[in-house]
């Protein structure tokens, strides 16, 4: 299939899949190395990997997403502002929903996957038609 186009919500997938990986790697990374500081508490490692590698693996995913899934071609300071204010509104929206409906008898890591798969085509929705549209 030479020439096939890739449809974009395909693109937008593989995007976040990569994304994924990379935040997964980095934390690990991060842990690794902040094992060797035995001055630091674990919370302060598990936040400082949480935080170093969500910040790359979101850098990345915007770039991928401008540059291959949506193809945008436009400024990227209005788009960086448009999806740092996403990033922050879908992380805050997790973390509601999660704690709104844990009064349900559902685990919370169920929960949190249900949750953030509806973030994730809501995520897909709002960069389409608002960032980098």
């Amino acid at each position: 299939m030479a020439g096939a186009r890739i449809p974009q919500f395909i693109k937008f997938t593989i995007s976040s899949l990569v994304s994924a990986a990379i935040d997964f790697f980095i934390f690990y990374s991060i842990c690794r190395v902040c094992l060797l500081r035995t001055d630091i508490s674990q919370s302060v490692r598990i936040f400082a990997a949480t935080a170093g590698a969500r910040v790359l693996s979101t850098a990345v995913n915007f770039v991928i997403n401008k540059c291959w899934s949506f193809e945008s071609k436009k400024s990227a300071l209005r788009e960086v502002i448009f999806f740092a204010v996403l990033f922050v509104l879908k992380l805050s929206a997790s973390a509601a929903l999660v704690s709104a409906f844990s009064f349900i008898h559902i685990p919370t890591v169920v929960l949190k996957m249900i949750v953030d798969t509806v973030l994730f085509f809501v995520s897909f929705l709002v960069q389409k038609t608002l960032i980098f549209r």
